[in-house]
């Protein structure tokens, strides 16, 4: 939340947010260990993501994105996906 608040008061901005599939991983899959503080992240992320504005944008990397969570996924949330494996960004970029 705090995140999302201070982004909102540098607005314009963009906020990346790595390694989204360890905390946005599809809930209710009984995984145990920290799936309750897990869950209740995706839980405070997801109205976050409904209040954006319209000049604050977030971008977040997933290794695996088969197993996010379909709420993040859902149209004005998460729902462009870029994918960059096997694509030059520069001749000294490897993403393999």
């Amino acid at each position: 939340r705090d995140l999302f608040e201070k982004a909102k008061s540098k607005a314009p901005c963009i906020m990346f947010i790595d390694e989204i599939d360890a905390v946005g991983r599809q809930r209710g899959t009984g995984m145990g260990g920290g799936n309750e503080e897990r869950e209740q992240t995706i839980n405070q992320l997801l109205p976050e993501m409904d209040d954006f504005l319209c000049n604050l944008g977030v971008i977040v990397l997933a290794a695996r994105p088969d197993v996010l969570d379909s709420a993040l996924l859902r149209p004005g949330r998460f729902d462009r996906q870029v994918h960059s494996r096997g694509k030059a960004l520069a001749k000294d970029v490897d993403f393999d």
